[in-house]
This record gives structure tokens, sequence and C-alpha cells, in this order.
């Protein structure tokens, strides 16, 4: 009877412990659901963070591209100013060298015409060299021979030449070239005073400077005296003509600045 009483509290217990398993196993299964429903939401998230930062960073790219434009155009947009700066500095410039142009052009018909017979003669060649206007006068139209103070007849000449240089703009720039042939000085006169061409022409070049400055007015910043001595020829040194041609004053008109 006993034996059987003990048997029956053991099997009530059993039954009491299956139905705390199911409980337990019950709760269990709705953690897990709960779980379950947790890293879903979580993963959701995570895959919503993850578009996020790519909008970021897409946004951000353009952003900054955006700024690369900008910069770009802003230099685009100066060297454009630059340029059209550059452009109009250039207009200027051309349109002031035409007027140059221009009144070099009248100038040469001028004393063209002002000085026919020396033209005639060949005591006086106006041309266009290297793009300059050249002036060059015969030496013995200004100088006795192996002298260089101005004749006379030198002083006129200049004179009439000076009024049509004052006639250019006021930036332009004379350079008075004296010039010799190849032969060197033998006179012991001369010698005594021109050791060699180089003293000759520079000396010649001088005077013609001083004359044009002192006596013609033409202001001394727009005149240069060089001696040039032998070295220029414009023509053949071997025969007496080609000598003379080099022996000669050259008015060259240089570019404003030189």
């Amino acid at each position: 009877m006993l034996r059987s009483h003990a048997r029956l509290v053991l099997f009530a217990a059993s039954l009491s412990a299956l139905g705390c398993d199911a409980e337990a196993q019950e709760a269990l299964a709705a953690k897990q659901a709960e779980v379950t429903e947790l890293q879903k939401e979580l993963d959701s998230k995570s895959a919503l963070s993850e578009q996020h930062e790519a909008a970021i960073a897409e946004l951000k790219a353009e952003q900054e591209a955006h700024v690369a434009t900008q910069e770009k155009a802003t230099k685009l947009a100066a060297k454009v100013e630059d340029l059209e700066s550059k452009a109009g500095s250039l207009e200027g410039e051309l349109k002031k060298k035409d007027k140059a142009l221009a009144a070099v052009k009248a100038l040469q018909e001028t004393l063209s015409k002002s000085l026919v017979e020396e033209i005639e003669t060949g005591d006086i060649r106006v041309s266009e060299r290297h793009g300059y206007l050249v002036v060059d006068v015969s030496d013995k139209v200004l100088f006795a021979t192996g002298e260089a103070t101005l004749s006379e007849r030198g002083k006129k000449l200049l004179g009439r030449l000076a009024e049509s240089l004052l006639t250019l703009p006021k930036d332009s720039v004379f350079q008075v070239g004296g010039h010799t042939d190849n032969q060197p000085i033998k006179s012991e006169e001369v010698l005594a005073n021109f050791p060699t061409n180089w003293e000759l022409s520079a000396s010649r070049a001088t005077n013609v400077v001083r004359f044009l400055e002192e006596e013609c007015s033409v202001p001394g910043a727009r005149l240069v005296a060089a001696g040039f001595s032998e070295f220029r020829p414009v023509s053949s040194n071997k025969k007496a003509k080609g000598r003379a041609k080099n022996r000669r004053i050259e008015i060259a008109l240089l570019p404003p600045g030189r």
C-alpha cells in the first residue's frame, strides 16, 4: 500500500516536471521568436544605415565635383579676363604702331619731296631698313675730308631734316650713327685728332647730335649718338664708289623705348 502511494507521488512529480518543461520551452520559443524579430529589425536598420552612408558619400562626391567645377570655372573666367586684357593691350599697341608707321611713311614722302636735289645726286638716301626709316647723308655734304666739324651746307641740310623729324610722335627716338670706309687714316694732321676711324665716326655722330639738340631744338632724350667705324658698310669697299657710300651719317628712326 505504501509502495503504491510512493509510486503515485513520483508519477505526479513527473507530470509536474513535464508541465514545467513545456512552459519553459514555450517561453524559450517566444524569446527566440523575439530575438529573430529583433535581428530582422537590426538587419533592416543596418541596411538602411549602409544606404544612408552610401547616399552621404555620393552627395559628398557631388559636392566636391561641384566645388572643383566652380574652381575650374573661376580659373577659366580669370584666364578669359586676362586674355581679353592682353587683347585690348595688343590692339592698342597695334593702333599705336599703325599710327607711327603712317607718320613714318608721311615723313619719307616729305623728305623725298623736300630733298629732291640731294636725293637725285645721291648725297642723301631715304630708305626703310630692317623695318626702320633710315636717312643716309654722305659725309661730303656734312664735313670736310678728315674733319668732324659740320660745314655750313651740312648745317642747313640738318636744319631741314630736323623740321621733318620733329613732326613725328614725341616718343620717337633718332639714332645718329657715324660710319667710315675701311681705309685707315694716313694724314698726320687727321691722326693727331682721330687716331682711328672709331674716333672719327664717333666724333662726327656726336657733333650732329649736338647740332640737332642745340640749334634745331630736337630734345636730347630723343637722340642717340653712335660711332660704327667701318663695321656697318652698305656697299663693298673694293671700289671708290662703294667706299663713298659707306662714308656717311645715318639717322635711323628707332622704336620708342630703344
